[in-house]
């Protein structure tokens, strides 16, 4: 029987309680990174589970990218920006979905976190030219990365130990066990 020594709601407020300081001096949208450490309890909070997302949070942030570079191209050629923007997220979503077939792109939600998430830290950036949105997605893919670190800490910190009861220290298996008389 495993034990915790560490609650696992006092690990998770103490965490979140030290992105504080990441979000104030390094300016990180820590906002992001609880996206995903939730995320991450989703898939597993586990090296393998991160594993799983990394690959999926940066398609995510990179087609955040490249959504805007299209967009800062397209919307003043185009008549209507609705409609522009529109196809634009179309054929993005289903490159996206049809990408999600390759395996290690499997975790789809992990490339629409990365890219939701882009889009929020972009558009608080006010980033207005192609250029511009570099730093918005250095942030934002350090703020997704971080998430699933903190999840697989979450667990990881709790300090699972093994309990030995009394009833295990007993329990011998009866071939070893003889009958004198």
């Amino acid at each position: 029987m495993q034990k915790n020594l560490i609650p696992l709601e006092w690990v998770c407020a103490t965490l979140a309680a030290l992105t504080i300081p990441l979000f104030i001096y390094a300016k990180l949208p820590i906002w992001a990174t609880f996206v995903t450490w939730a995320g991450a309890f989703l898939v597993a909070p586990n090296m393998e589970g991160i594993r799983k997302m990394y690959p999926t949070l940066l398609v995510g942030t990179v087609s955040g990218v490249v959504f805007f570079a299209l967009t800062f191209t397209i919307d003043p050629i185009a008549g209507s920006v609705v409609l522009a923007n529109s196809a634009i997220v179309f054929v993005m979503s289903l490159a996206l979905l049809y990408l999600a077939r390759i395996p290690v792109f499997a975790l789809a939600p992990g490339m629409f976190f990365g890219f939701a998430c882009y889009v929020g830290v972009a558009l608080a950036a006010q980033a207005n030219s192609i250029p511009a949105l570099f730093a918005p997605w250095i942030y934002a893919t350090i703020a997704l990365l971080l998430g699933p670190i903190l999840a697989w800490l979450s667990i990881a910190l709790t300090f699972p130990r093994e309990v030995q009861t009394s009833t295990d220290r007993i329990a011998v298996p009866a071939e070893n066990l003889s009958v004198r008389s």
